[in-house]
């Protein structure tokens, strides 16, 4: 087994969600210690007693596990990672002690639903985190392959390199591969999105067509996903590397994924509000598309592939229409610009 070459540090994992259970799990196994954070009583308390979750995961070396429902525990810790929901947001942000002295590294994929900014600009604006201490963790890193040691690539964005550096080596094993990226921006832009398009490939598949059209439709989302970015400011490398192209198509292809469920409920003539009910848990495209369709017609932004998402979620359409939406009226360019 690789063990991770970097000093001994204390990290906190805010949320016990999957994916924080799988970061838990990694940094405890490279000898660290951990501080992870629930709002659930009982979940704290069986991790605490029994080194476990309610849901039956196993934490390794529990002597260097701490578990809390006082998120006033985290103004001692350095590092903080974030991996709650998107819906979450202004609610755990609002409870968390700040200092200049933190590192925040967040793994929230989406938009904060009320005002449809990104995690990151909630923290730098609201918040106060500077940027300098400010990390975004993305990539294909689907938990359920993380579990079974899959080989798995994450990048971390952010300015601060020395940092970067640090937790890279920190979370660093023999299957989860960290690597790092100065876009902080677009790395966050490209976890979000990737969701939205992740729908749409659910509905494509469910509709039953060819590998052909599959290659075309998840080709001209990601560019969707690029031309929306760049117009916000990202650097359109950034989405031919992990965060981009890797993510998306990992997410897009995942019969697992609720995103892809929840076109394919899309696909049998459910509205989203049904659909939802139906999923039954988050599904972070739906919000996410709302809002950036909603920043797209601010921006001038043409993005006919969302514009169809957002029209399907109240009326069902045929697969003739669906399958416009991929044509141009005339001879187009293979890549557009703006």
């Amino acid at each position: 087994m690789m063990i991770s070459k970097a000093k001994i540090m204390k990290f906190a994992v805010v949320g016990s969600g999957k994916f924080g259970r799988e970061l838990t799990k990694i940094l405890l196994n490279n000898h660290h210690e951990v501080l992870i954070y629930s709002r659930r009583i009982q979940e704290i308390q069986s991790i605490t007693n029994d080194s476990k979750s309610l849901s039956g995961f196993v934490f390794p070396n529990p002597k260097n596990l701490t578990a809390t429902t006082d998120l006033k525990d985290l103004a001692d810790v350095k590092y903080i990672f974030l991996t709650f929901s998107s819906k979450d947001i202004s609610f755990m942000l609002n409870k968390i002690p700040v200092t200049d002295q933190q590192i925040f590294i967040s793994c929230i994929k989406g938009f904060e639903n009320n005002l449809g900014v990104l995690p990151s600009e909630m923290l730098i604006e609201k918040f106060g985190v500077k940027k300098e201490n400010l990390i975004v963790l993305s990539g294909p890193n689907l938990s359920r392959e993380i579990a079974k040691k899959e080989l798995t690539a994450t990048v971390l964005a952010g300015e601060n390199k020395k940092a970067m550096s640090e937790v890279a080596e920190s979370l660093k094993n023999e299957f989860f591969i960290p690597f790092i990226n100065t876009d902080r921006y677009g790395v966050e832009l490209a976890g979000a999105l990737k969701n939205i398009y992740a729908i749409v490939s659910g509905y494509f598949h469910a509709k039953g067509v060819g590998e052909n059209t599959i290659g075309f439709l998840l080709t001209k989302s990601l560019e969707e996903i690029r031309v929306f970015s760049e117009a916000r400011g990202a650097n359109s490398s950034t989405f031919l590397g992990l965060a981009g192209v890797g993510d998306f198509f990992s997410t897009a292809l995942s019969k697992d994924s609720r995103n892809y469920k929840f076109g394919k409920m899309l696909a049998t003539g459910l509205n989203a509000t049904e659909a939802l009910a139906k999923i039954n848990d988050t599904v972070e495209g739906y919000q996410t598309s709302l809002a950036v369709h909603k920043k797209s017609l601010e921006l001038g932004l043409n993005l006919s592939i969302l514009n169809f998402l957002i029209e399907l979620y109240d009326s069902e359409k045929s697969l003739d229409e669906a399958s416009k939406i991929l044509v141009p009226e005339g001879i187009d360019y293979d890549i557009r610009t703006y």
